[in-house]
């Protein structure tokens, strides 16, 4: 049984194989008419199909089509030429950005963005990313009133967030009057959290990386964003709060990530750079059957 809708047209496919040879569930092969075919197997992952479209992508003619997704409605591979420079400018004009604008951003900017990360790596193309968003400024003022009012209780008991004391959340509290017009969430109008279940595939690193392409979409959008571990520590002494946030016990959260229209726009860009002290280049001793 076709489970992935793979369909090829013979009369486009010229047997180059090259599907074959991208496919990492290892379910394609070209037939006796040199065609290109996908063998029946009973699940999707490791064992299957990966639903990574591999195959789609990389077909010269375009002969390939998978789960009623056509290959022509694909984005075109982009030249190098031009996104080089434009990416080098994403990296070094992103900011962590802690003064937004009391405006929410358009909602079809959000779900194109939220479109985009389903492409974003993750082991074993498992895509078992979730996300909860707040994309309502007036949502957000009320979760952040609340999470902040606990908090302040708290640190009049003597209890602060995890892996903060009392001198460490006395300088969030001054920066208050400087930097952070909430110490919390950067005064953020939208939030998104992504989160993915513990104990099978690679939680932690899915939701670091989607977190982190999200911050460079936002970026790419004229959006601030700030990627929050302080409000983590928070919630984790208010376990009714962040119920409200319906992120199930065993998802692994890595980030909290603050976004909207950004109150102040910087100038330009940044100019680090990485210590050569920082890059480690191993060799090894040449093998005699060389």
């Amino acid at each position: 049984m076709n489970k992935a809708n793979f369909i090829v047209d013979t009369d486009k496919c010229v047997a180059c194989g090259k599907c074959v040879k991208v496919c990492p569930g290892g379910v394609l092969f070209l037939n006796h008419s040199k065609k290109a075919e996908i063998v029946d197997f009973k699940e999707f992952g490791w064992n299957g199909c990966w639903k990574c479209e591999h195959c789609l992508a990389v077909c010269p003619t375009g002969a390939i089509s998978i789960f009623g997704h056509e290959p022509e409605n694909s984005l075109p591979v982009a030249d190098c030429a031009t996104t080089a420079p434009v990416m080098d400018s994403l990296i070094a004009n992103r900011h962590s950005c802690r003064r937004y604008k009391d405006k929410n951003v358009d909602a079809a900017i959000i779900n194109g963005m939220l479109k985009q990360l389903a492409s974003a790596p993750n082991g074993g193309n498992k895509q078992q990313v979730e996300f909860t968003l707040i994309d309502d400024k007036e949502q957000m003022k009320r979760f952040r009133r609340l999470a902040y009012s606990r908090m302040e209780e708290l640190a009049v008991q003597g209890v602060y967030p995890k892996g903060f004391e009392r001198e460490a959340y006395g300088d969030m509290k001054r920066w208050e009057k400087t930097v952070r017009a909430d110490m919390l969430f950067c005064g953020a109008p939208h939030i998104l959290i992504p989160h993915a279940p513990l104990g099978q595939g690679e939680p932690v690193q899915d939701v670091l990386i989607a977190g982190t392409y999200f911050e460079l979409l936002c970026a790419s959008r004229g959006l601030g964003a700030v990627m929050l571990t302080f409000p983590l520590g928070v919630l984790e002494r208010m376990p009714d709060i962040r119920a409200m946030l319906d992120i199930p016990d065993h998802h692994y959260i890595g980030m909290i990530i603050g976004f909207g229209y950004p109150e102040i726009r910087y100038a330009r860009g940044v100019q680090r750079e990485v210590e050569q002290s920082r890059i480690q280049r191993p060799s090894f001793e040449k093998d005699d059957k060389e």
